[in-house]
């Protein structure tokens, strides 16, 4: 098995609290030998500032061969463990995209796609719990039973043992038989006491990200099933129910996108590909009016030379120590690839304007 092994200079022995000043930090996780092609990837901080990332791995999507693998980085050593399965390649006919939650109990949820028959038409969403970070996991379970249906990004807690899981639907995808829509869950004890679902009325949006905003809302944005434009609509209520959909100026290409609320810079921050033609640039942009403006501030993978290049899928989290973590299929789906940064290298690249710029880590490496 390989590890990640690219790691930078100053990462390996000195914690990142410690070096002052912009951060950014970047290295390289990868699938076993013979499970090549990572995607759908999530990830979580644990309870002593680890992360796990989890992620499928199949030579083609929807394949036989699809399993689900999980990784922990240690903040100690800034280094992935070697993969481990999660779940093995007869749990069903094929299995995909992972998305990670930790609940008031200390409770890990993998939420994933099941393919039942067929390609992603004929998928369900399972989930696995571990009470133990990731060391061992439950039997699966099958929380949406309808064909079609599928996760993609991070649930977010909403209140007391209540979370607001993101998922979408991707059946008969040409014939515009998709959407986004919410599942609202209560929970005790790694039980489901209560779910309710909400849904937008736009079959162009799917693939929905979740973030919590300081009045109380809810903003969902959405990849565009038409490749034009991120979309985005509202919840005043937790997510019981959603505003109509708009349409921001955020481009997009048909592919994943990832945001999160960042208290420090007061601002929605996004990872997105920033084109329409395809997965390149990689690219952060913020919005400090809610959601409804985004700026370009800085890419973070971009080859215009190389019109197949594509980095896609992004994830994104902010642990307890003021780090935001970024996981994304990179170099083609032949690794994720794992960066993190604080907010004084934020608000730096922020202050802009450099959008077609890459980032620089602390050794002065050009990324």
């Amino acid at each position: 098995m390989r590890l990640s092994v690219i790691i930078f200079l100053g990462t390996i022995l000195i914690p990142h609290t410690t070096l002052g000043g912009p951060v950014f930090l970047s290295d390289n996780v990868f699938s076993p030998n013979g499970f090549d092609r990572p995607h759908g990837a999530s990830l979580v901080e644990l309870e002593n500032g680890d992360l796990l990332a989890t992620w499928f791995s199949s030579k083609v999507e929807t394949g036989s061969d699809a399993r689900i693998f999980g990784a922990r980085w240690s903040c100690k050593t800034h280094t992935w463990t070697s993969p481990a399965t999660i779940i093995p390649d007869d749990y069903s006919k094929s299995v995909g995209n992972t998305a990670l939650f930790r609940d008031d109990d200390g409770i890990l949820w993998m939420f994933f796609a099941v393919v039942r028959i067929g390609g992603w038409s004929g998928s369900m969403i399972d989930y696995v719990q571990s009470r133990d970070e990731g060391e061992s996991w439950s039997e699966g379970k099958t929380l949406v039973y309808h064909l079609g249906n599928l996760p993609r990004n991070l649930p977010i807690r909403v209140g007391d043992h209540t979370m607001l899981a993101p998922f979408f639907i991707d059946f008969m995808y040409e014939t515009n038989l998709v959407g986004s829509y919410t599942a609202l869950i209560k929970y005790k004890d790694g039980e489901i006491l209560e779910k309710t679902y909400a849904s937008v009325d736009d079959y162009d949006s799917i693939q929905p990200t979740l973030v919590k905003l300081p009045d109380g809302r809810i903003l969902m944005l959405t990849r565009d099933k038409s490749d034009r434009f991120v979309r985005r609509a509202y919840s005043t209520d937790n997510g019981k129910s959603w505003s109509d959909v708009t349409i921001t100026t955020v481009p997009n290409p048909g592919s994943a996108i990832s945001a999160i609320f960042v208290e420090e810079i007061n601002a929605v921050l996004l990872a997105y590909n920033h084109s329409r033609v395809g997965r390149n640039p990689l690219s952060l942009a913020i919005s400090i009016d809610s959601g409804k403006t985004f700026k370009r501030i800085i890419n973070l993978e971009s080859d215009p030379s190389n019109p197949k290049a594509s980095y896609s899928y992004p994830t994104i989290i902010k642990t307890r120590d003021g780090m935001i973590h970024i996981i994304w299929s990179h170099g083609n789906r032949s690794t994720l690839k794992h960066v993190r940064f604080n907010t004084e290298w934020l608000r730096d690249v922020a202050a802009g304007p450099k959008p077609n710029s890459t980032p620089v880590d602390i050794a002065g490496q050009l990324r």
